[in-house]
């Protein structure tokens, strides 16, 4: 019977093991230079945000009209928690697929055309190599080209696995970055002696 004791460890060790698959939506409007992030943890929406760049500046709002929205400053200590913390859970993904859409007119038929293929061009020079380190991955790219109209308009959409105990180190990870961030842009304020 003492073994029925093991059984609580071994559900959070099987808790903490077991991927969890995110889907990952994000499209930006590069003449806006903003754009929408949605993440749906098992099909289902877990976060939903608008977000759009001004200077030096990140404007980020929920998905009510009412709320004003976050400023975050390029430099800030927020962002380099976010940047960080997505390269951390990068390195431990495992990338399912990864899909890029684009719609792209320049007002011009030759124009628009020959920019389209330097872009596919070189988002599958980045699959290439990104193959290479994640070999099971699918990859995709589909082009919109408006010969008549004049847009530039950018779409992911990835879905990857990953474990709760990665989550958990990489949040970690990239808290005790940001503090440190903090710590050397305060040693920079100060006046020397």
């Amino acid at each position: 019977m003492n073994f029925l004791y093991l059984l609580i460890p071994a559900f959070f060790i099987i808790l903490f093991l077991t991927p969890l698959f995110l889907e990952v939506k994000l499209t930006l409007d590069v003449k806006t230079f903003s754009g929408v992030l949605s993440v749906f943890l098992f099909k289902i929406k877990v976060h939903h945000l608008i977000y759009s760049f001004e200077k030096n500046k990140l404007i980020v709002q929920g998905e009510n009209e009412d709320d004003q929205g976050q400023e975050f400053d390029m430099s800030s200590r927020e962002v380099v928690f976010y940047e960080q913390l997505v390269k951390e859970i990068f390195d431990k993904t495992r990338l399912k697929y990864l899909f890029v859409f684009y719609n792209i007119g320049l007002n011009d038929a030759y124009l628009s055309a020959m920019v389209a293929g330097a872009i596919n061009t070189a988002l599958l020079i980045f699959f290439t190599t990104l193959k290479n380190s994640k070999p099971t991955a699918s990859f995709g790219v589909y082009d919109t080209v408006s010969y008549n109209r004049e847009l530039c308009e950018f779409a992911v959409k990835t879905k990857v696995s990953v474990t709760l105990f990665d989550m958990i180190y990489s949040l970690l990870y990239a808290y005790i970055t940001s503090i440190r961030f903090a710590h050397k842009q305060e040693e920079q304020i100060k006046p020397t002696n």
